[in-house]
């Protein structure tokens, strides 16, 4: 029998990707990679289905996972896997059940609290001996959208530590950069239009009108980029909105030292590692007040949570802030402290330990 809240077991890991360029279901991988090899102290083993084409892998690439995957539990029986998404988990199925070692699923949204999730994926959840999901809004949409797959533990994320990376900063860019410039950091994608760039384009103009110099300005890529250009285009807000595409690592940094506030006003996160970039830079942060947001942002506090489908209101939280400077750094500080208290590596770990001790030891 295993000491209480200690985890004895040897981890492998399974995952779409690890590369850092993906989106956030990468970085989780990443983040429960490097915590299974603390915890366990020894380099865990990773297998990435790693698909051309990522969120799209082909039959013959799911195919040669299921196989390595297979491969992988015969030659060693001694070890759990933990899949970072149950799409990929569902190779699991496939195998026959002397082949099939104990397993977690990480649950990181939609993917697992969709009402209409196939019985494939409800098999590989009510099949796995741990479900983490990573946050406590994504366990309780999970549990209530499907209660018949067992018990499901929340482990909200964190960052990993910063690493040194060479200052390639975009001076052009940084000074185009405005004193009263709100951020928002993320993907756009046709498929996933919750983020909350429409939103805020469609209230800059109100913004506008109280806070003449405040400036919106946009980081990341995506196949959506270009209507939401043409968009702030037709909306008269050319020279408000300021679109970033890619930036370096250095660069996006110092757009954060740059900026007044963060704001991602989504109605669907399952849990937002971008507010938790914004909470170590000292940012004052606006978030959607239906999903993981507050998970993250506590409301009046370290930022402010607001209906983002009220556009009147978002706008209201973005001109009270841009406003007060020094509600701006109350805000920020106290994100700050939140961070470091809660979000760090360190903490995760101690968060995944005694969860993983409970399920596998």
């Amino acid at each position: 029998m295993a000491e209480a809240g200690v985890f004895y077991g040897h981890p492998a890991l399974a995952a779409i990707t690890l590369n850092q360029g993906g989106d956030g279901i990468a970085y989780a991988g990443l983040l429960l990679e490097r915590a299974l090899s603390r915890i366990a102290n020894e380099d865990v083993p990773v297998l990435e289905l790693a698909p051309a084409r990522p969120m799209h892998p082909t039959a013959l690439e799911q195919l040669r996972f299921t196989a390595r995957l297979g491969y992988a539990q015969l030659r060693e029986r001694d070890r759990i896997w933990m899949f970072n998404h149950v799409g990929i988990a569902r190779a699991q199925n496939v195998l026959p059940s002397f082949v099939r070692r104990p397993y977690g699923v990480l649950l990181c949204g939609i993917e697992a609290w969709d009402p209409s999730l196939s019985s494939e994926r409800l098999t590989t959840l009510r099949r796995a001996t741990a479900r983490i999901a990573i946050s406590r809004h994504t366990a309780n949409r999970v549990a209530q959208a499907h209660a018949s797959i067992g018990p499901i533990v929340a482990c909200p994320l964190a960052l990993l530590p910063t690493t040194p990376y060479a200052p390639t900063l975009d001076h052009a860019l940084l000074g185009q950069i405005r004193d009263l410039s709100v951020l928002i950091v993320g993907r756009m994608s046709a498929a996933e239009r919750y983020k909350g760039h429409d939103e805020l384009l469609e209230c800059w103009s109100a913004v506008k009108m109280e806070v003449p110099g405040a400036q919106l300005v946009v980081a990341g890529q995506g196949d959506d980029l270009t209507r939401l250009k043409a968009k702030a285009e037709s909306l008269g807000l050319a020279h408000d909105v300021l679109f970033l595409g890619f930036v370096s690592d250095a660069t996006l940094e110092a757009v954060r030292e740059r900026a007044a506030l963060f704001a991602l006003p989504s109605r669907g996160e399952g849990f937002g590692l971008v507010y938790l970039d914004a909470m170590r830079a000292g940012l004052a942060c606006i978030g959607g007040a239906g999903d993981a947001s507050a998970d993250v942002i506590l409301d009046g506090e370290t930022g402010t949570l607001v209906d983002p489908e009220d556009r009147a209101a978002l706008a209201a939280a973005i001109i009270a802030l841009l406003k007060s400077p020094a509600k701006r750094g109350q805000y920020g500080e106290a994100g700050k402290r939140r961070f470091e208290a809660e979000f760090t590596f360190e903490r995760y770990c101690d968060r995944l330990q005694p969860i993983l001790a409970a399920a596998f030891s």
